[in-house]
């Protein structure tokens, strides 16, 4: 019986985070309330606040959720022989990073929660500065996190120029990407998406690589 009402618990909880996606997504951040998620789904107020206590909470729980399954797309996006990427290079997580760009625009639970953080989630109010303060400590494994590692791997390994700054670059390759991807969803984009990221990400390695003129030549000549 316990085992039953745990599972029926979890099933609730998910169903939680759904439709707070949802309005999330529909109606901004700011102006969902705990009542507009319980109305949505027949619930009590009371019975959304015994699962999560703040609406903060509730956002965490959803960034939470997405950033363990970012971790089982990159299981499955890595390379044979891999089982995470803090021994990929630079030129493996772009590759990684492009694919899932195409998964981002694909899905539309991918789509909805890439909108949410990107457009109805107004970072600059006060409301959002635990929710900041959380993101910027996880150190789980993220897109930010797997550029960085890549960048450091390679610095270790001599594959890249000394005195690369892994932190600007990790930065500068997530912006790219994020810019990227919304600019497709919002159909601004007047080229393909993964051809785009592709050529970002090989400029910025030719940049970053200890590759030879002659390489860097070729490469640019493949292009």
């Amino acid at each position: 019986m316990a085992r039953r009402s745990k599972e029926d618990a979890e099933k609730t909880r998910t169903r939680i985070l759904a439709s707070a996606l949802e309005l999330f997504t529909r109606k901004g951040y700011e102006h969902t309330t705990f009542t507009d998620v319980a109305a949505r789904l027949k619930m009590t107020k009371g019975a959304v606040y015994w699962h999560f206590e703040s609406k903060q909470a509730l956002l965490l729980a959803l960034i939470d959720e997405m950033l363990e399954k970012f971790s089982r797309q990159v299981a499955e996006l890595l390379p044979s022989g891999e089982t995470s990427f803090a021994k990929l290079s630079f030129p493996q997580v772009s590759d990684m990073m492009v694919r899932l760009a195409n998964q981002t625009v694909s899905d539309p639970r991918r789509r909805s929660f890439f909108l949410l953080m990107h457009e109805q989630t107004r970072w600059s109010s006060s409301s959002m500065d635990q929710v900041r303060e959380e993101l910027l400590k996880n150190k789980r494994s993220g897109p930010w996190q797997a550029f960085h590692s890549a960048v450091m791997n390679d610095l270790e390994n001599g594959n890249v120029r000394k005195g690369v700054d892994a932190v600007q670059v990790a930065s500068c390759c997530i912006a790219l990407w994020n810019g990227l991807v919304h600019s497709h969803i919002a159909n601004f984009l007047a080229c393909g998406l993964e051809e785009t990221l592709r050529n970002a990400y090989a400029a910025i390695w030719r940049d970053i690589s200890k590759m030879t003129k002659k390489e860097n030549e070729d490469g640019k000549e493949r292009e």
